[in-house]
């Protein structure tokens, strides 16, 4: 299995075969479908008020954050530098960041211009040294094996899982399976989206463990066309197919097959019908590369056309009688053990143009205080050199941006990247600061979930940090 992609076998086969009979657009979900239990509970809350959504952009291949944002002063740097070798970017490249209170100076890698211009507006805050935790990690208990550690920690499938999970699971555990994002959208759903007509977790990167909940997982909605279910030559036979979904089936197998086949059918006509009255947005995203076009033209074009369906759909959040939505899109390509040093600034170029275009389309709707993009990614990389990229590591820093955060700041903190520091373990490996719980939290108390208890069902493993709210949302 690729290392760009958890699921991308699982992708293919359930795209081929349920989003592909939908047209475009397949939902992959339990017989009781989030959709359904937002019917049952319409009464309970109000079609109107706040709208807010967060989108989840997921850097697939664990994005080397060492790289991200690098110190700029004339020590820190000296010590970044002599770690990294010849994996560091020239002091006078980097792109100036006037971070408050920041410690030290910092600067961001040069193929982003647009994002550092979002920081300095007070859009954007980076959140320093974040990654899987169960709990806080000395270098002592690291280096000593004695720390109580995620699973996997190096692995790609395992710390993709476990980053959208947060569940520590065994190999016989029949308890359902759910991501964070599920969990989240299950505990708003009856008090903020008792009136949607789809469920509130829409992916544009196929099927992904973050938006799985008890109750099913996400509407897959394809970045191109939505088209209908067609028949040219015979326009009866999709009368006909639908009246076969129709029809309860006595195996069990074969009657979840069923309903899930049907929802597809049904969730995509509310989509299709929604989209229709959709902005085009197409001249305000990266177009498709053309030939002799740089790499990061192609990975601008493909995050692009996710943000962009993203866009749409919160365009027509009114059609679909949502106030909350929850959005995944995922650009891989990060696993650069091989030439980083050509690849990593393509990849942060077309990241950099489409974050940026989604930004203002965002804005141009006057939803920027209302939606909150926020990054993640496998885990950060080695800060060695292994003579041509970078090796699988920990600890990451990562963007959230948006109109409610308390931007132009680091939340967390860059390491100290001197010899002997405590930041770094003995095996060189970056130790998170912040846990992805704590991350996530931040996010969902923004989003509507204040219980506290309910705060610790969604992020099983807050309890274990002091710290509940990083403060980066207002």
């Amino acid at each position: 299995m690729s290392n760009d992609s958890f699921a991308a076998s699982r992708r293919r086969f359930l795209r081929r075969s349920l989003a592909a009979m939908a047209g475009g657009a397949g939902f992959f979900a339990a017989p009781q479908s989030l959709s359904l239990l937002n019917a049952a509970w319409a009464g309970q809350g109000q079609c109107g008020g706040d709208y807010k959504a967060l989108v989840c952009v997921f850097l697939l291949g664990g994005n080397d954050g060492h790289n991200l944002v690098v110190p700029r002063g004339a020590t820190e740097y000296a010590h970044y530098a002599d770690r990294r070798r010849g994996l560091a970017i020239a002091q006078n490249q980097l792109l100036p960041l006037q971070a408050l209170d920041a410690p030290f100076a910092l600067g961001l890698h040069p193929a982003m211009p647009q994002t550092a211009q979002l920081f300095e507006s007070g859009k954007m805050a980076i959140l320093g040294n974040v990654g899987a935790l169960l709990e806080p990690v000395s270098k002592q208990a690291y280096d000593a094996r004695t720390a109580r550690l995620p699973p996997q920690l190096f692995s790609h499938n395992d710390q993709q899982t476990f980053w959208q999970s947060l569940q520590v699971r065994s190999a016989t555990d029949t308890t359902p399976a759910t991501g964070w994002g599920g969990r989240l959208a299950e505990l708003v759903a009856a008090s903020h989206n008792s009136c949607a007509t789809l469920t509130m977790n829409l992916s544009l990167a196929g099927a992904n463990p973050f938006q799985v909940g008890l109750a099913g997982e996400a509407l897959s909605v394809d970045t191109g066309q939505i088209r209908a279910i067609e028949a040219d030559r015979e326009p009866s036979a999709v009368a006909e197919l639908e009246a076969v979904y129709g029809i309860a089936q006595d195996n069990l197998l074969v009657e979840q097959y069923r309903r899930a086949t049907r929802r597809a059918i049904d969730d995509y006509a509310v989509l299709r019908t929604a989209l229709a009255g959709a902005p085009n947005l197409d001249s305000a995203f990266p177009p498709p590369p053309e030939p002799g076009d740089p790499a990061s033209a192609r990975f601008a074009f493909a995050l692009g056309s996710q943000l962009r369906r993203a866009a749409q759909l919160i365009a027509v959040r009114a059609a679909l009688g949502q106030r909350r939505q929850i959005f995944f899109c995922a650009l891989g390509g990060f696993d650069t053990h091989d030439a980083q040093s050509a690849d990593q600034p393509q990849l942060l170029a077309g990241l950099d143009q489409a974050l940026a275009a989604f930004q203002r389309s965002v804005q141009a709707m006057n939803l920027q205080d209302q939606v909150t993009t926020f990054t993640a990614s496998d885990f950060g990389r080695s800060m060695t050199s292994n003579g041509d990229g970078s090796d699988h590591g920990w600890g990451n820093h990562l963007f959230v941006l948006g109109g409610a955060v308390n931007g132009r700041r680091v939340y967390g903190a860059i390491p100290d990247m001197a010899a002997g520091s405590a930041d770094f373990a003995g095996d060189g490996n970056l130790i998170p600061r912040i846990a992805v719980d704590q991350y996530g939290a931040t996010l969902a108390r923004w989003f509507g979930v204040t219980d506290a208890q309910a705060l610790n069902t969604c992020f099983p493993n807050l309890a274990n940090f002091a710290q509940r709210d990083l403060g980066f949302l207002s």
